[in-house]
């Protein structure tokens, strides 16, 4: 699944980071820093996280559920789980401000990822 910190089940080691309360801790990290702090963001009580298994996608903001989702089959590092968590909550910033193309990686989209990219010494060729 995830790597990350690790809970011992007997003397099986699972790992647990990709977990949806993980996933709602890490959002209310990131809207306490920068850009997510400036930004309008939600309470994390009024979004939803669901950890989903399509190898197809790292994550996916859905609007009409207002949840987001990280899927675990693409997932598998802290350091992806973030970013992609990042990158969907760039979609619901937009979102939540009005801009009707809050889901495309446009000039808006690109303004913030690529805020957080620098500050977080992200790849900034990656989307």
């Amino acid at each position: 699944m995830a790597c990350g910190y690790l809970a011992y089940a007997g003397s099986l080691i699972v790992k647990t980071t990709l977990t949806k309360k993980n996933l709602e801790i890490l959002y209310n990290m990131a809207c306490q820093m920068a850009p997510f702090n400036t930004l309008p963001m939600p309470k994390s009580h009024k979004v939803k996280f669901k950890v989903i298994k399509n190898p197809n996608i790292y994550g996916c903001f859905d609007e009409h559920e207002m949840e987001i989702q990280i899927s675990s089959n693409a997932c598998g590092h802290f350091t992806t789980i973030f970013q992609t968590l990042l990158h969907e909550m760039v979609h619901l910033a937009l979102y939540v401000r009005g801009d009707e193309d809050f889901h495309e990686h446009g000039p808006k989209f690109l303004r913030i990822k690529n805020v957080y990219s620098e500050l977080y010494n992200f790849d900034p060729k990656a989307i």
